[in-house]
């Protein structure tokens, strides 16, 4: 069977959503995968992790969001938590039907927003059989002091958007490494001007960068991200194992936040503590084979059934 192949599916309210299937040599297990706010497939290091999964004996199925990427849906970058959750669910549906998977052996992987989206889809969906959820963003931080002016420029926005036009932009991040929303993206300063220079092709930065990528949303997309809290959700996993991958530096949803969201699952669970790696780097460095072992030992065992509740 082909190694990789580039596929696209339906939502249930008709977007085609795009992404890249790595199909197991022999039918079996499977996990969608899913990159956090406003990432697309190509990042964060999920190729590689996706043949890592493949390599294991486990179809992934990666894919763009909903207006990123490859993927259909309009505003582009329009980014709504909720939307994906449900999304997620019929990622789930197309692998499902996929010649290489077992249909009762599926997953949800996901980072950042993603590790939220994942575990309220896996909350809500029964076919779910393990959830792997890589630094939740399950709280997000922000400025206070910019709050009001972010809230009254996005209503400006809806009055002008009802009139047919389109929607206010803001770039996740600036040329001085800042979001113009005041949101805690948990990327260090100097490591954000330096992605954000990175304009030629030429430059060794530039291959931290998607292709697919674009450094904006819509300011709306803040707007939902205040009207996000799905830890409540995460009570109904009652008998799904869920491993939480957290990032002992992580400056985006802190440590303690991670942790305490973690105590509080109800089902067979595990956690680990990825030392010196904040919330973008994770996966990436020394620590990735561990990390890699780690993740495909827990989706066997939680598969097997030997993941304990604590």
């Amino acid at each position: 069977m082909t190694r990789q192949q580039d596929v696209e599916f339906k939502t249930v309210d008709g977007v085609t959503l795009r992404g890249r299937i790595f199909p197991a040599a022999d039918r079996g297990p499977g996990v969608v995968m899913c990159p956090g706010f406003n990432g697309v497939k190509e990042m964060v290091g999920l190729p590689t992790l996706a043949e890592a999964f493949q390599q294991a004996g486990i179809t992934a199925l990666t894919y763009d969001p909903r207006s990123t990427g490859l993927s259909d849906g309009e505003p582009r970058n329009d980014i709504d938590p909720f939307k994906q959750v449900a999304d997620f669910s019929d990622a789930m549906s197309f692998l499902a039907n996929h010649p290489s998977v077992d249909r009762a052996r599926l997953g949800y992987w996901g980072m950042s927003l993603a590790g939220a989206t994942a575990l309220c889809a896996a909350s809500l969906d029964t076919r779910a059989r393990f959830v792997i959820g890589v630094c939740p963003a399950s709280e997000y931080r922000y400025d206070e002091a910019k709050l009001p002016s972010v809230l009254k420029n996005a209503t400006k926005d809806r009055e002008s958007r009802v009139k047919g036009n389109a929607p206010f932009y803001v770039p996740m991040l600036n040329e001085h490494g800042d979001n113009p929303a005041g949101f805690k993206l948990g990327i260090d300063k100097e490591y954000g001007i330096r992605l954000v220079n990175a304009r030629d092709e030429s430059l060794a930065t530039r291959s931290e960068l998607a292709p697919n990528h674009l450094n904006r949303t819509t300011l709306e997309s803040y707007v939902k991200l205040l009207m996000w809290h799905p830890s409540a959700m995460w009570k109904h996993l009652h008998s799904t194992p869920v491993l939480y991958l957290v990032p002992e530096l992580d400056q985006l949803v802190l440590p303690e936040v991670q942790k305490r969201h973690f105590e509080l699952l109800p089902g067979p669970k595990r956690m680990h503590i990825v030392a010196g790696r904040s919330h973008l780097d994770v996966l990436e460095g020394e620590t990735a084979p561990e990390l890699t072992r780690l993740q495909i030992e827990f989706t066997r065992d939680a598969l097997d059934g030997k993941v304990e509740r604590l």
